[in-house]
């Protein structure tokens, strides 16, 4: 069973992923034995730690992969990185909070979330979920759990209630509404699928479109296909290629891989890749592939400009899990006075 870190053992993960990144060919691997060589030459304030149980952290947190006493980056563990470009060996508040999303509520510990979260009360006055340390009994066994999320600023600890932040409510919603509950064995099978299948659909897809285009007679645009999402997972899409003809070479055909099971359709697509299609109009695509086999050859379902056109499917149903509200300029207010009582309204 995967454990439980402290703060310090999360700190060392960037020691251990800094120092794989360092020592990686070009094959972006590197033997076991040199990363703890390396890491056994560095201490913090004289301690040292356990090399061998932030390498199985790491290998369970999907940061790397190891196969044969080399070890590899994974796609998270560069995406981790990118949150400390200073490359500090403490862990910085954008990777606790990415280590919050990926690991606690989508990951690793996320059936230990669910078992301490189980127990809090919804507080309607805050609009939060609390538990208060004297009324309700916790079994020692949630201790660890605990702990972490105090470290990663998912929960404060105030006036003997332990409260939610109310950047992570959302999430812990999200996690009780879960019908079934995992063993958390399952859900590292179900977790380690999943992005495996998203890897190999992304692969097959760049085959199809390089076999594409060469049926096109379409030969140097298709040696020029490409996968970017696992270099620039920010990018909004996962593959760029080619329309067709193109004598300058610039892609103009930018595609969000999207895989599903069942016969109908059912991805998500995150508001920043909703963003990236309005900027790119028409040279965005969305290729869905339904029940991907590995031996298979797929027949996507392409869908271009998909800000534009998504919306016109009245046969689709686009549901949005939630809504980021900003003000950006003045905002006009009427006073409101009632007895002792003062407010403002909206002014629409």
């Amino acid at each position: 069973m995967p454990f439980l870190p402290s703060l310090q053992e999360l700190n060392e993960l960037n020691r251990i992923l800094l120092i794989v990144h360092e020592l990686r060919d070009k094959n972006n691997e590197c033997s076991i034995k040199s990363v703890i060589k390396y890491s056994s030459s560095i201490t913090f304030g004289g301690r040292y730690f356990d090399h061998f149980q932030t390498l199985r952290l790491c290998t369970q947190s999907n940061f790397v992969s190891v196969s044969k006493n080399m070890i590899k980056l994974n796609e998270l563990g560069f995406q981790f990185l990118k949150l400390n470009p200073d490359q500090f060996y403490e862990i910085t508040t954008q990777q606790k909070d990415f280590v919050s999303k990926e690991l606690i509520f989508n990951g690793l510990w996320m059936s230990k979330a669910r078992d301490l979260f189980l127990s809090f009360n919804l507080n309607y006055i805050l609009g939060t979920y609390d538990l208060s340390l004297f009324d309700d009994f916790l079994p020692k066994r949630l201790n660890p759990i605990i702990n972490l999320l105090k470290q990663l600023n998912i929960i404060v600890i105030e006036d003997n209630k332990i409260i939610v932040v109310s950047k992570y409510v959302p999430y812990v919603n999200n996690l009780l509404s879960e019908k079934k509950s995992l063993s958390q064995d399952d859900l590292e099978k179900i977790l380690q699928e999943n992005r495996t299948i998203a890897d190999l659909t992304e692969n097959a897809v760049l085959e199809y479109e390089r076999k594409r285009l060469l049926n096109l007679g379409k030969e140097k645009e298709a040696k020029l296909v490409r996968r970017i999402s696992k270099l620039n997972s920010n990018a909004g899409y996962d593959i760029e290629s080619f329309n067709g003809d193109k004598p300058l070479f610039d892609y103009d055909r930018l595609i969000e891989v999207k895989s599903y099971k069942g016969e109908k359709i059912r991805f998500f697509w995150s508001s920043n890749e909703k963003r990236v299609a309005e900027e790119k109009g028409n040279n965005y695509w969305i290729y869905l592939v339904c029940n991907f086999k590995k031996k298979r050859q797929i027949e996507p379902i392409m869908m271009q400009n998909p800000a534009k056109n998504l919306f016109k499917i009245k046969t689709l149903n686009i549901s949005a899990a939630s809504y980021l509200i900003e003000q950006e300029g003045d905002i006009p207010l009427i006073p409101i006075y009632e007895k002792n009582t003062k407010g403002y309204k909206l002014k629409i």
